[in-house]
């Protein structure tokens, strides 16, 4: 089997914040069509490195590669970056006044002002559909959504530009198991059958089990493990000992083998 290639490498990363360094030497890669999911304990900077492979947040140094391009120090620009990237926020960050519909043609709006109105609409549709949303929601406003939902509104705009590149913030918090477990089987599916990497940041140990690659875990400012998940409970660090195999831990890791079985 040939190995998978880097789409992102992040090497020597510090980011800090006055005095508070939350990030030092950092080194991270992410291959090409896996789905990473990135976890550590409270104030371990797991989004300020999301937004920071992704060109919101400015490093105090190191060298970051997205696709082979440089995004820091800077050399690509952000159109050429952001066309194969699409970023799923935490709260879903929809815009209120626009309908479901007009918040997935939001970026094709931005990019490709090109693009008639008939054919937005039938992106935008198609992607809601890819999110496992019916046609029927598109006229609504995002206030008559259940959350669930309204991450797959999100879901669906973040690949309006048609990214190679899935970047998720916690997309299971706040939903309820059922609703997180059907979201990680379309996140699954959309790895498998359109070739997609999604680096996703979470706390949900039902995730890290069910839908993940490898789990790269930040402590002591580094990604100190990035490895497949039973490697990474072999490891003998404090941190990872508590979180993984705490109760919950075991509990989510025994549900996803009962469920591999099944």
């Amino acid at each position: 089997m040939a190995e998978q290639k880097n789409v992102i490498e992040v090497r020597d990363l510090k980011n800090q914040f006055g005095k508070q360094v939350v990030h030092d030497d950092l080194d991270l890669d992410v291959r090409e069509r896996e789905i990473l999911g990135v976890v550590g304990g409270s104030g371990t900077g797991k989004s300020v490195l999301l937004r920071s492979i992704v060109g919101l947040q400015t490093p105090k140094d190191g060298q970051i590669h997205v696709l082979g391009r440089q995004i820091f120090p800077r050399k690509a620009t952000a159109r050429e970056i952001n066309e194969d990237i699409g970023i799923l926020f935490q709260d879903g960050a929809l815009f209120s006044s626009m309908t479901v519909s007009e918040n997935v043609m939001a970026p094709l709006r931005e990019h490709h002002p090109e693009i008639g109105d008939q054919l937005a609409q039938e992106i935008a549709g198609m992607k809601l559909s890819l999110s496992g949303l019916s046609e029927g929601v598109g006229g609504k406003m995002p206030s008559e959504l259940s959350g669930g939902m309204r991450k797959r509104v999100a879901l669906a705009r973040a690949m309006a530009l048609d990214p190679r590149i899935l970047f998720l913030d916690e997309p299971t918090a706040g939903l309820d198991p059922i609703g997180a477990a059907r979201f990680d089987e379309l996140i699954i599916s959309l790895k498998e059958n359109l070739g997609l990497t999604i680096f996703m940041v979470t706390h949900d140990l039902d995730s890290l089990n069910r839908a993940c690659d490898r789990v790269a875990v930040l402590a002591e400012k580094k990604v100190i493990v990035n490895a497949s998940l039973d490697e990474v409970r072999r490891s003998n660090h404090p941190w990872i000992g508590e979180y993984f195999g705490g109760p919950r831990g075991r509990a989510a890791a025994g549900a996803n083998l009962a469920s591999g079985a099944a």
